[in-house]
């Protein structure tokens, strides 16, 4: 039914005639326009109204910046650093709206709060020390009544409803977290998109443009396939930058670029991601990066845009500026011949790279390109199988499966597999090679020693990473220990029969001080998928929460006044995924 009908439906009974008729359908439709008008005004006058603030109350200092290329995900928020580098300082609702989840878990955000916002959007301030007080008695009521100390709360606007620029919390290192800050976040209306904070309200002063830091050359067949790679080093002339000579010679015959970037907001030491990025090739657009926002759902296609192995060898992340297969990321506006730039003998391209941040920024990086006369031989590849992209992939022996689902290569793998016996008859086995990235899980069966002392649910499988393995867990199945990974690279079986160590971390009486922590260490790590440690804590029988930090592996006991006053007995029980367990226990006196 259309606007005229509706009204024309809602005629009164009185007006009988043509004219009155017209007048009243007239002065009806003036009315409600006017009623669109007042109501488009309000909702523009909340838009504007809700222009979101700095969520802490000192000089803004970005430690991480949004979209840095991170461990398999781009990030998703800003960094901001302490005021003083120590726990405590407030954190401030960036708009109004009202508290809608309040999360507190072992690893990831840590102790983390989530604002809705009247417009849809969301707010997140993540590895807080505390919650505002009223808040913070809520959830730990809900933590006493449940003995939980992991818990996600989701609340009514009526509960806990905020105004910009309130105290909803204090800054901290809970969760995942390396040092004293505050991971914030804006989120769309959708609340799986991530959006950058920078172009939603957070004002940092930024005149500083970014630097290139390094050039890769590589040589890919015609099924974009690497051939093999040669790196450049940028030189800075002026306020741009070029290459030795100008002119690149490279025996190939078409070649991507990898460009390794970073951005300087202020004379710190701090670097930070880009946002966008152009490739132009004799003035024509062949390229474009843009990340001002990132879908959680497609976060972890990173690995697809990173030169991984590179990424795994040194640590240093280079945009891959070519689309491979199975790179699903919404970042190219433009993306020509994939990003190929195809190479004569007879005229050197131009190759034009322009890199911006959030502020305008912009840096330039010019050079030419041309294949040289003699082309180079590319080294031989190794392998055992050829998976090609799309393709799942399974192999089995006498004494391990493993099983790889299609789609967890972002493109064709030339895959290597070989076994390693030690003078003790331990076997390990080397399942590719980590500079390779899996999208998803693989899952890997080991069958157990048939002659030992070891009982079968002490087994479990690791990854060698160093001189710590990092464990897998596993389930025993038909004599076997199955377990899953998302890490190639060399496993091996261990019997871990081992408890974990506890180790008070003060030297006087407990009850002198409002906290008591510990270091507790286990003789493996465990992979990011599982967990390994687990303990409880009571006061003379009476359970309470404690607070775990990733990064220094310390276990800390805040109790309320009420039971540490009146206890006499602390017990800590700490065991590992493997049930192996460790207890500590103090004598509390006043």
């Amino acid at each position: 039914m259309g606007f005229r009908q509706l009204i024309l439906c809602q005629l009164p009974f009185t007006a009988q005639s043509k004219v009155e008729r017209t007048w009243y359908l007239r002065t009806t439709m003036v009315r409600h326009l006017l009623l669109l008008f007042l109501f488009a005004s309000a909702a523009l006058s909340t838009a504007v109204s809700q222009q979101l603030g700095a969520p802490i109350q000192h000089p803004l200092v970005l430690t991480g910046g949004f979209g840095e290329l991170r461990p398999d995900h781009f990030h998703a928020g800003v960094d901001l650093r302490s005021r003083t580098g120590r726990a405590g300082d407030p954190i401030l609702a960036a708009g109004a709206g009202y508290i809608s989840r309040a999360i507190l878990q072992r690893d990831g955000y840590g102790r983390a709060l989530y604002v809705q916002h009247p417009d849809g959007r969301m707010t997140l301030y993540a590895h807080l020390t505390s919650f505002s007080p009223r808040l913070q008695a809520y959830v730990d009521t809900i933590r006493y009544a449940t003995h939980r100390e992991e818990v996600d709360l989701v609340f009514e606007p009526n509960q806990f409803p905020v105004v910009k620029g309130q105290v909803i919390g204090t800054m901290g290192k809970t969760g995942r977290a390396n040092g004293v800050h505050l991971h914030y976040e804006v989120r769309d209306q959708d609340h799986h998109t991530a959006l950058n904070p920078l172009l939603h309200g957070l004002r940092i002063k930024d005149n500083i443009p970014p630097v290139f830091q390094g050039l890769k050359l590589y040589a890919l067949d015609d099924k974009l396939l690497p051939l093999f790679e040669t790196e450049i080093a940028p030189i800075r002339r002026g306020k741009a930058y070029k290459v030795k000579g100008d002119t690149v010679l490279i025996g190939a015959w078409r070649v991507g670029l990898g460009v390794s970037v970073q951005d300087k907001i202020a004379e710190n030491r701090f670097r930070t991601g880009i946002q966008r990025m152009t490739i132009t090739v004799d003035e024509e657009l062949v390229y474009s990066f843009v990340i001002d926002r990132v879908d959680f759902h497609l976060n972890r296609y990173m690995n697809a845009h990173l030169d991984y192995g590179e990424w795994v060898r040194t640590g240093r992340g280079f945009h891959r500026c070519y689309q491979i297969p199975g790179n699903r990321l919404p970042f190219y506006p433009e993306m020509k011949k994939a990003g190929l730039i195809t190479l004569s003998q007879k005229k050197a391209k131009k190759v034009v790279i322009e890199i911006m941040d959030a502020s305008g920024n912009k840096t330039q990086m010019r050079f030419w390109i041309k294949r040289a006369s003699e082309m180079k031989e590319p080294p031989a590849r190794l392998f055992q199988y050829r998976i090609p992209f799309g393709e799942s992939f399974a192999h089995s022996d006498q004494d391990i499966r493993f099983s790889i689902p299609a789609g967890a290569f972002y493109e064709t793998v030339f895959f290597q597999f070989s076994r390693q016996e030690s003078e003790d008859g331990l076997i390990s086995y080397k399942i590719h090679t980590p500079e390779t990235p899996l999208h998803q899980f693989m899952t890997v069966s080991i069958r157990l020693p048939e002659k030992t002392d070891v009982a079968p649910e002490k087994w479990v499988g690791v990854y060698v990473d160093g001189s710590r393995p990092v464990s897998c867990g596993g389930q025993i199945k038909d004599g076997q220990l199955v377990f899953q990974s998302r890490q190639l690279g060399t496993y091996q079986l261990m019997a871990d029969s081992l408890a974990p160590v506890i180790t008070p971390l003060f030297d006087r009486n407990p009850a002198e001080s409002d906290s008591w922590s510990f270091r507790i260490q286990d003789n493996v790590l465990a992979a990011d998928h599982m967990r390994n440690l687990q303990w409880n804590i009571t006061l003379d029988g009476q359970w309470i929460p404690g607070e775990w930090s990733n990064q220094e592996e310390v276990l800390t006991i805040r109790p309320p006044d009420n039971l540490r006053n009146k206890a006499r007995t602390l017990l800590l029980e700490v065991w590992d995924e493997r049930n192996n367990r460790s207890r500590y226990t103090a004598n509390i006196h006043r």
